[in-house]
């Protein structure tokens, strides 16, 4: 059966096929029953728009390139949600891989993006000794946008929020409410730039309150539920275990609350529990998880905005928003009495 081509789509909707082409590309630039017109042609005659030989055409790639840490952690599909609608919405497709928080893999998926000539990249954060290779693409033409942090380089373009801050912010939390020795289970600082600023803000608060630091109970897992758990376990079988445990992902968290139940300790009855991210199932923990409210549908959503302006006018001067967090106040966490410090 031979293909039906635009010029055909562009008879049967009775308009030019310059109009079926903008109904394509520029959607908001056709009224809205053209549009639709258009759409019944299309879809009676089952045509399907070749986007690879439109964007031959034009010159410019439809596809934006996503890198995400990980699958495992839910807290990361919300943004790829969002950027996914965004691009959608402006006749973008996305096209997303998993660095799983290897180098090489990061690597590997920058070069792939970078030869398919995509029209932009998102970065969910970068591995440690990335940032130059990120600067080089962005010598080079290919709009880039880190997410999920604050960068201090002037030359890089991020979207995220102050990862030090927040993480400071709900240890202090921890501390108003008597807790003296709090463990931490964190993700892979050793290689992620701003999971160690979550480190640095939990150890900060630690200090400016005289409180000691205790390295034994701060262990670096990846965030996953399995992981969470385990690291728990450790945590509360120390000789003088924690009064509370500040979990850096709210997988974490959620494993590390399993480990207690399995253990005989109550939450917060025994040991209170924070997290970070406030993904959806947070609020249906038992209890409901403490944690911090991360914007990550809007930093999805924005990034594909300044993507699509650096691709349209070609200015890819660092463009920076740095979001607000919250904190979540919730049922897993206790304020200790005066002889329990």
């Amino acid at each position: 059966m031979a293909k039906v081509t635009m010029q055909e789509i562009s008879k049967l909707a009775g308009v030019s096929p310059a109009t079926v082409s903008r109904a394509l590309h520029s959607p908001h630039l056709v009224r809205k029953d053209t549009r639709e017109r258009i759409t019944r042609a299309m879809e009676t005659s089952d045509y399907v728009y070749n986007a690879t030989a439109g964007d031959l055409s034009r010159k410019r790639s439809s596809m934006i390139g996503v890198i995400i840490p990980t699958t495992k952690s839910l807290v990361f599909s919300t943004s790829l949600l969002a950027i996914q609608e965004a691009a959608q919405e402006n006749n973008f497709s996305i096209m997303a891989g998993s660095s799983q928080y290897d180098a090489d893999t990061e690597t590997a998926l920058i070069a792939q993006f970078q030869e398919r000539r995509l029209s932009g990249i998102i970065l969910t954060g970068f591995l440690k000794g990335q940032q130059a290779s990120i600067k080089r693409l962005v010598r080079s033409g290919i709009p880039c946008v880190v997410i999920w942090d604050k960068l201090e380089d002037p030359d890089l373009s991020y979207v995220g929020f102050d990862n030090f801050k927040a993480t400071y912010s709900i240890t202090e939390y921890l501390i108003s409410l008597r807790h003296r020795r709090i463990g931490l289970i964190i993700g892979p600082y050793s290689k992620v730039g701003r999971v160690r600023r979550r480190l640095e803000g939990f150890l900060s608060a630690l200090k400016d309150h005289g409180l000691p630091h205790h390295p034994r109970m701060i262990i670096e897992k990846e965030p996953t539920l399995i992981d969470g758990r385990a690291a728990m376990a450790r945590l509360m079988a120390m000789p003088e275990r924690p009064t509370a445990v500040l979990a850096a992902s709210d997988t974490l968290a959620i494993g590390a609350m399993a480990a207690a139940r399995d253990m005989g300790f109550g939450v917060p009855e025994s040991v209170s529990i924070a997290g970070f991210d406030d993904i959806d199932i947070a609020a249906y923990c038992h209890p409901p998880l403490t944690t911090v409210r991360v914007p990550a549908y809007e930093i999805g959503r924005l990034a594909v905005k300044v993507i699509l302006e650096m691709a349209k006018t070609g200015d890819l001067q660092a463009q920076r928003y740095c979001l607000d967090t919250s904190l979540i106040i919730r049922k897993s966490c206790r304020k200790l009495m005066k002889n329990e410090t």
